[in-house]
C-alpha cells in the first residue's frame, strides 16, 4: 500500500508538490525501468500506474502492484543509492508530479505524522505479504475478492453501505495482482454482478455488498480494516 499524501496534514510536502511540474503519460508508457537509479519520487494525480516484474519466456511483464491518485510512487528514492525495484508503466492515461527524493526525505523527517504514516505503510506491506503467502491455498476467486477490496478501500468513496470506485482496472491487471487467469477474473466479476454484490459503471465499479465480498475473500480480507471516510 503506497503512502497516501494528505496535503493539509503536511505543509512541507505540499509545498514540494506545488513547486513540481505535472507530466502526463499515455497508457502503456514506461515511466521508469527496474534497476535504474532512483532520484525522483512521483505523486500520482490522475489515473494509475502499474508496478511490474519481468516474466520468463515469451510472457509479458507481470503486474505486482498499482498506485493511484494521491499515492507516492518510487519511494526507493527516499533512500540514497537504491535502484528501482520494479518497472513502472502507465496503466491508464495518467498525470504525475516528480519530487526530488532527498527533499521528500527531509520533509518526512520534519513531519512526525507523515513519517509515522510512511513507516506504517511499509509495515502494512510486510503484513500483507505475509497474509498473501498464507493465502496460496485459497481459491482464485477468494484472492480476486481480496484485490477488489484493497482497490476499493484505497481508491473508492465509502458511504458506510457501499463503495464507489470511479476508476476501472483491466481484468489483466486484476488477474496478475490476484495470481489468477484473466478468464477467471471475468467469470468472478460477472458472477458478483449477477448476485448484486457488484455493479459495473461505464468507467468504474460499485461494491454494493462489501461484507459479502469480504466473506468471499481469504484471511487477508477478513483482517483488513474497512475505511469509512468518503472522498
Amino acid at each position: 500500500m503506497p503512502l497516501q499524501v494528505i496535503p493539509r496534514r503536511d505543509r512541507k510536502l505540499n509545498a514540494l508538490i506545488k513547486a513540481g511540474t505535472p507530466t502526463t503519460y499515455r497508457k502503456g508508457c514506461v515511466i521508469y525501468q527496474q534497476g535504474a537509479p532512483s532520484i525522483l519520487v512521483l505523486l500520482i494525480q490522475e489515473g494509475h500506474v502499474c508496478l511490474t516484474l519481468p516474466k520468463t519466456g515469451t510472457d509479458r511483464a507481470r503486474v505486482v502492484g498499482v498506485t493511484g491518485p494521491g499515492e507516492l510512487l518510487g519511494i526507493e528514492a527516499v533512500t540514497l543509492a537504491v535502484p528501482r525495484r520494479y518497472t513502472a508503466i502507465a496503466g491508464s492515461a495518467c498525470t504525475v508530479t516528480a519530487l526530488n527524493g532527498a527533499a521528500v526525505f527531509k520533509a518526512l523527517r520534519a513531519s512526525p505524522t507523515t513519517l509515522s504514516q510512511f513507516l506504517r505503510s511499509n509495515d502494512h506491506d510486510l503484513a500483507e505479504a505475509r497474509l498473501i503467502s498464507l493465502s496460496s491455498g485459497f481459491s482464485s476467486k477468494a484472492r480476486i475478492a481480496d484485490v477488489l477490496l484493497d482497490l476499493a478501500y484505497r481508491f473508492g468513496a465509502d458511504d458506510g453501505r457501499r463503495i464507489k470506485i470511479d476508476h476501472w482496472f483491466t481484468h489483466k491487471e486484476l488477474a496478475d495482482l490476484a495470481g489468477a487467469h484473466r478468464s477467471t477474473v471475468t467469470t468472478a466479476i460477472n458472477d458478483w454482478i449477477y448476485d448484486g454484490v457488484l455493479k459495473q459503471q461505464p468507467r468504474g465499479l460499485i461494491v454494493n455488498k462489501p461484507g459479502t465480498l469480504r466473506k468471499a475473500g481469504t484471511e487477508a480480507s477478513r483482517k483488513r480494516r474497512r475505511k469509512l471516510a468518503p472522498r
